[in-house]
């Protein structure tokens, strides 16, 4: 199963766990502990949170069982046998509201899959649509991609690093739903419908839709990949088509790499969110700094002056 996993993921994955763990015992030890304190408080925050999304999914959705849905329920358990999951987790369908998605989660020690109804009628035509969202999900939780993110979270602000992190850990969910899936174009299928929409993916150019990615080498597409957490989704179905060949994509412009340096990994709100707290930060170090360098050209002209007048005196 280690032709699941993406090229990059298991490095990445242990240069921001190295590094999260030696941000965490500067903070213990630099704050005396206090950190300690600020992490159980992040815990009961996460407890109060994660309850209510889970809540809100049991009591709004509908799990998917040998009864409810049996037909869904079939593809989710085979895709939990192919992908080797003993244990299942629950499985349900909440309304999206017009959503194409789905995610994983979980809650103490309980996994969930959720599948936006969208998702489920977009792909109704698609023998293997809802597989392929069932997979990626599965590849979530079967990479443990929920645990250790606490221990991971200084470092996934970096930028760069952060945000290729996350991109590696897609493409490895993208090949797990590509192996649910009976084709590498009906992954490509799936994955464009989130493009082109719960109708027109199947009139879709499959071949036409690929060669979209020959623009991703610009400059300022390259800055917002390398900035999101999320290739971009006609790289994904590229990367679907051909898994034996992950790095053939063109390649990113090279001063994006640049502007990008400056910009921390703001998760899903974005490079926009990132590019305003830099600026913010800027914002903070100038008024702090500025400040001090008046005083210091300030005493700077004193002490001229006093030596000044020293010099004369001598005369």
């Amino acid at each position: 199963m280690h032709e699941l996993v993406y090229p990059r993921e298991r490095t990445l994955g242990a240069i921001t766990l190295l590094l999260g763990l030696l941000a965490w015992l500067g903070l213990l030890i630099g704050t005396f502990g206090i950190a300690l304190v600020i992490l159980a408080l992040g815990f009961v925050i996460y407890l109060f949170v994660q309850s209510a999304l889970i809540a809100h999914i049991k009591g709004n959705g509908v799990e998917l069982t040998e009864t409810q849905f049996p037909d869904l329920y079939a593809q989710f358990t085979a895709c939990c046998d192919r992908l080797e999951i003993r244990t299942r987790p629950q499985a349900y369908i909440l309304n999206g509201n017009g959503g194409l998605n789905a995610f994983a989660t979980k809650f103490l020690g309980t996994h969930y899959v959720v599948l936006m109804s969208d998702v489920v009628d977009a792909m109704a035509m698609h023998a293997d649509g809802v597989r392929f969202y069932i997979g990626h999900e599965l590849g979530h939780l079967r990479m443990r991609h929920l645990n250790g993110h606490l221990i991971r979270w200084p470092a996934l602000w970096l930028p760069l690093l952060g945000a290729a992190y996350s991109r590696a850990r897609e493409s490895t969910c993208d090949r797990h739903g590509l192996a649910c899936s009976s084709s590498p174009e009906n992954a490509a299928r799936a994955l464009a419908a989130l493009s082109a929409g719960a109708d027109r993916w199947k009139q879709l150019d499959v071949t036409a839709y690929l060669r979209q990615t020959s623009h991703t080498s610009g400059f300022w597409m390259s800055f917002h990949e390398l900035t999101s957490g999320y290739p971009w989704l006609s790289k994904r179905a590229a990367r679907v088509m051909n898994t034996e060949a992950p790095m053939s994509m063109p390649r990113r412009n090279g001063l994006a790499y640049l502007l990008a340096l400056f910009i921390p990994y703001a998760g899903r709100l974005g490079a926009g969110f990132g590019a305003l707290m830099m600026i913010y930060i800027i914002g903070v170090l100038a008024a702090v700094a500025l400040p001090a360098y008046h005083d210091y050209t300030v005493k700077a002209k004193v002490k001229a002056a006093i030596e000044q007048s020293q010099d004369a005196g001598d005369k």
